[in-house]
């Protein structure tokens, strides 16, 4: 027996429609020329698998980047470029500037995982993305590139995934001359 498959909402279309339209958000790329300070309350560090864990109360900051965790690790290559970032807490939060005029994007999950080389983070555990001025996504599991400003989401399980899409203020209309007067009869001199 099957069972038959559920169709998606109107309002659900018009939600991804919606979120579709508009532009995408990206990640403010200056951000990654700036230095990355980390503080905790304890750290330790494998030179030679080049990963540095920190724990408690950790702290980190690069330009527009502010994250906060329980855990922290860092992985870095030969060149002690940073690779990737793993931030574990309860929650573990990343807020970010985004470029142009795109306000903040604020995150938070149990795990959020981003790798430098993909320009993509991956949210795990109760995940939350708010794009100010534009909306919120709410997923067990997100995927957010940087880069393009892609978002997908999902739920292992059969869980739910949403998301709220904020309407955009409306520019004011130009003036114009109304359609459905007629134009004014030239006056007659005798």
């Amino acid at each position: 027996m099957s069972t038959p498959r559920s169709r998606p909402s109107a309002s659900l279309s018009l939600i991804l429609a919606a979120a579709l339209a508009a532009p995408a958000a990206h990640a403010l790329k200056t951000d990654r020329d700036q230095p990355l300070n980390v503080s905790s309350n304890t750290f330790q560090t494998d030179q030679t698998k080049h990963v540095t864990v920190l724990t408690g109360a950790v702290k980190l900051d690069q330009g527009s980047i502010k994250g906060e965790a329980d855990k922290g690790t860092v992985h870095q290559n030969e060149n002690n470029e940073i690779t990737r970032v793993v931030l574990d807490g309860k929650p573990a939060k990343l807020d970010q500037k985004l470029d142009g005029d795109g306000g903040m994007m604020r995150s938070s999950a149990a795990t959020i995982d981003y790798n430098n080389g993909t320009s993509t983070a991956i949210l795990t555990g109760n995940a939350v993305v708010i794009q100010e001025g534009r909306g919120t996504f709410r997923a067990e599991r997100i995927v957010y590139n940087t880069e393009s400003g892609e978002i997908t989401g999902g739920v292992e399980g059969g869980g739910r995934v949403t998301m709220q899409a904020l309407p955009q203020p409306k520019k004011p209309a130009a003036d114009k001359p109304a359609a459905d007067k007629p134009a004014a009869a030239p006056d007659k001199k005798p």
